[in-house]
């Protein structure tokens, strides 16, 4: 099954990761979100979030991300490369239960995948 944490070094941080992903990343576009995919040459994958505050308070922002955490955490076995992947929120993923988070993600990673990387 895999190291099923998602630990400090699985995260992106940098601005300067986030804007390499969105300028070089494929572009998978959901109902829920935008994923931006970009493989890697480290040794495992990296989750990005970007959650505006146009979408509502602090605690509907922090919800979300943490759906996109827990659902990145769970889903992170079936990227075949190690690649650095940036959620971005869209305002229909507020409110939504976390089952619609991993259904939209597992069909747009296989998307992806199907494209070749």
């Amino acid at each position: 099954m895999g190291d099923q944490r998602l630990r400090p070094v699985e995260r992106l941080h940098c601005p300067r990761a986030f804007q390499r992903v969105f300028s070089q990343g494929e572009k998978l576009v959901g109902a829920l979100f935008i994923l931006y995919v970009l493989p890697t040459t480290e040794s495992h994958s990296r989750l990005g979030m970007a959650v505006s505050k146009r979408l509502g308070n602090a605690v509907v922002r922090n919800r979300i991300k943490r759906c996109l955490r827990e659902m990145f955490r769970l889903q992170k076995v079936l990227l075949l490369v190690p690649c650095d992947v940036v959620c971005v929120a869209r305002r229909e993923a507020v409110g939504m239960p976390y089952i619609r988070y991993a259904q939209q993600f597992l069909t747009l990673l296989q998307r992806c995948q199907g494209l070749g990387h």
